[in-house]
C-alpha cells in the first residue's frame, strides 16, 4: 500500500511503460504475440511519431525495448529526441507467447483464453500448445528484468527511464508491480502506444517486485490526434463477428517474411 508520505515523496526513480504503434496484425485483429514480430504499419509509424513527441521535452536517461521489431521502432521515435540517452534491448520483455493462438484471428480462441485469465483469475493457464505461456510464466520472466533496469538506473543515476513494449506483458508488469497480484491484469489494458508513468519511490523487502510505486498515468493517449488512435479491438471484433475471420492467420513463410494467410 501506498501511504501519504509515499505519494508527495520524490521518486527514485520514473518509468515510462510504453505500447508499441500499431501494425498491420493489429489492424486486422490477430494475435501478436512473442513469436510474431511485423513492423508498424503507416498509422502505428504515426502514432509512434507522436509518442516520440511526447517525450520530447520530459527527461528520458534511457530508452529499453523488447527485441521486438514494432517495440524497436517505436523506441527509435523516442530515442530520436534523446540522442545522448543509452537504447538496450531485452528478449526478456518479449510479448506473452500465446502458443497456437499466435497469428490466429481474435475470436478463434484468443478471446475466450482472455476470460480464463481476466475474469477467472486463471493466471497459470497456458495458452494452447507446447510454446503457449500462463501469465504467470510471462512474470517469471520478466520481472526479474524489469528489478534489474530499475535497480542499474538508480544506481547509475537514470532518473527518467523508458521501457517500450507489448500490451499483455506490460497488463502482467503493471499489475504486479502495483498491485503484486496478476488478478488485476483487466485493469490496465493498453490501448495502441499508449503511456503508463510509474514513480518508483522506495525500496521494500519483496523477492518479485522490490520497490513501492504508484502510478501517476495508465493507459494514456493524449498524446495521439483523435484520428490517429487506433480503433480495432477485441471487444469491437466480438460485437461485428465475421466467421471468415477465424479463417485467416499469420505465419512466417520459409524467407522468414510474415504473410497473411486465407485457411
Amino acid at each position: 500500500m501506498t501511504d501519504q508520505h509515499d505519494q508527495n515523496a520524490q521518486p527514485l526513480l520514473t518509468l515510462y511503460l510504453v505500447r508499441h504503434g500499431e501494425t498491420e496484425v493489429n489492424r486486422r485483429n490477430c494475435v501478436q504475440g512473442k513469436r510474431v514480430d511485423p513492423p508498424l504499419n503507416e498509422r502505428g509509424q504515426i502514432q509512434a511519431m507522436y509518442t516520440g513527441k511526447r517525450f520530447k521535452n520530459i527527461a528520458v536517461d534511457w530508452v529499453v525495448t523488447s527485441e521486438a521489431l514494432r517495440a524497436k521502432e517505436t523506441g527509435a521515435a523516442i530515442s530520436n529526441h534523446h540522442i545522448n540517452a543509452p537504447v538496450s534491448h531485452f528478449g526478456a520483455l518479449n510479448e506473452l507467447e500465446f502458443g497456437d493462438l499466435e497469428g490466429t484471428h481474435v475470436t478463434a480462441g484468443y478471446n475466450d483464453l482472455i476470460i480464463r485469465w481476466d475474469v477467472d483469475h486463471n493466471t497459470d493457464l497456458a495458452a494452447p500448445g507446447a510454446q503457449g505461456e500462463s501469465p504467470a510464466d510471462c512474470e517469471r520472466r520478466a520481472m526479474p528484468c524489469m528489478v534489474d533496469i530499475a535497480q542499474q538506473a538508480v544506481a547509475e543515476g537514470r532518473r527518467h527511464v523508458c521501457v517500450v513494449v507489448h500490451s499483455r506483458l506490460i497488463q502482467i508488469v503493471l499489475a504486479s508491480m502495483l498491485d503484486g497480484s496478476l488478478a488485476t491484469m483487466e485493469a490496465y489494458k493498453q490501448k495502441k502506444a499508449a503511456v503508463n508513468v510509474v514513480n518508483v519511490l522506495r525500496r521494500l523487502d519483496s523477492s518479485m517486485w522490490p520497490f513501492n510505486c504508484v502510478a501517476r498515468e495508465v493507459s494514456s493517449v493524449t498524446h495521439l490526434p483523435e484520428d490517429v488512435v487506433s480503433r480495432v479491438s477485441s471487444a469491437t471484433s466480438l460485437n461485428s463477428r465475421n466467421p471468415k475471420d477465424e479463417r485467416i492467420r499469420f505465419e512466417t513463410d520459409a524467407s522468414g517474411i510474415l504473410v497473411l494467410r486465407h485457411l
